[in-house]
């Protein structure tokens, strides 16, 4: 078996391969309308034969495979399509291969679940929407099966190299001074966005919720430490049932050497479950650093928003999502 980029010469076949097992050239999933004909994608062949389309599109950190149809069944074409997809997505930097299928497949999902995915998320009533842009879908599927919910499966690709030597470390009521001055450091990086001065002791406010963290159950204070050496802090609260970062910082010399993304990394694992992380819109450096992360060690669809005040100190971007529980 031979497995190929979609070449231009092959656009007509792959949209009557599409027409006929689609129903038409017109996709839906989560939301979005997606002409498959017109996606990039990959031919599967056998002595010149072509027996397997798989069409796909990229976001920026992740990669959907929007179809995929094996046309001779028994020959390992679907597998051969999946596993150049998850190449060439990790070769573009993607680290997640997602994809969308119908409640009724219950034979997609095993086949997805033995070739490494993972069930992400069920977006209940998600065909009763995707119907109104693509009236063709019938209202049942296999074995009688109404279709109402669309079913997401990721795959993890492979694991980006980390910095060695970065941990997490509890804070107690020791550590309180030494946070207290973290939190100095961190305050001078933001307080100009935040419009905070200085005290006449020269230094900033004090933080106020610091703490709340040697008090509440519901709050943890973290040391990040790299190589043995002090590096940084993470505050951790649960609000509403959803972990969140409170405050996050690695020194700028431990920066470069990607402490700062491991440490982020560690703390996003260590939580499972759900999840509402948000960063000040004006703050680059976290609009950079956190999406990434997210996406990383999200299970199914990242959730955004913008909320600015009086609900937030300030205009912020708020991503909610889960990791896994397992």
């Amino acid at each position: 078996m031979r497995v190929r980029a979609l070449t231009p010469q092959d656009r007509p076949w792959a949209a009557d391969v599409l027409t006929e097992r689609w129903g038409a050239t017109v996709i839906v999933s989560r939301g979005r309308i997606h002409d498959a004909s017109a996606l990039p994608g990959l031919v599967a062949e056998i002595d010149g034969a072509r027996v397997g389309l798989l069409t796909y599109r990229d976001d920026s950190h992740a990669t959907e495979v929007v179809t995929l149809d094996a046309l001779r069944s028994g020959a390992g074409v679907g597998t051969a399509l999946l596993e150049e997809a998850a190449a060439l997505a990790l070769g573009r930097g993607r680290h997640r291969l997602w994809l969308i299928t119908s409640n009724d497949n219950l034979a997609a999902v095993r086949f997805y679940q033995r070739r490494g995915f993972r069930l992400a998320a069920v977006h209940p009533g998600a065909i009763d929407v995707a119907r109104h842009a693509k009236p063709s879908i019938p209202p049942s599927g296999r074995d009688g099966i109404a279709l109402h919910d669309e079913i997401e499966l990721v795959r993890r690709l492979g694991e980006p190299g980390r910095a060695e030597g970065v941990s997490l470390h509890a804070a107690g009521e020791e550590d309180r001074v030494v946070l207290a001055n973290l939190l100095q450091l961190y305050t001078h990086e933001f307080g100009a966005d935040r419009g905070l001065g200085l005290t006449e002791a020269g230094t900033y406010p004090p933080y106020r919720y610091l703490p709340a963290y040697f008090a509440d159950a519901g709050r943890d204070a973290w040391l990040v430490r790299h190589g043995g050496r002090l590096a940084g802090f993470a505050l951790v609260r649960a609000v509403d049932g959803r972990h969140q970062v409170a405050e996050f910082f690695v020194a700028p010399a431990h920066r470069r050497a990607g402490v700062g993304t491991a440490a982020g990394l560690a703390v996003l694992e260590r939580y499972p479950g759900p999840w509402e992380l948000a960063f000040d819109v004006a703050n680059t450096g976290a609009a950079a650093f956190w999406p990434p992360l997210i996406e990383r060690v999200a299970l199914g669809a990242v959730d955004w928003s913008f909320e600015g005040p009086p609900a937030r100190s300030a205009e912020q971007a708020v991503l909610r999502f889960s990791t896994s529980t397992n």
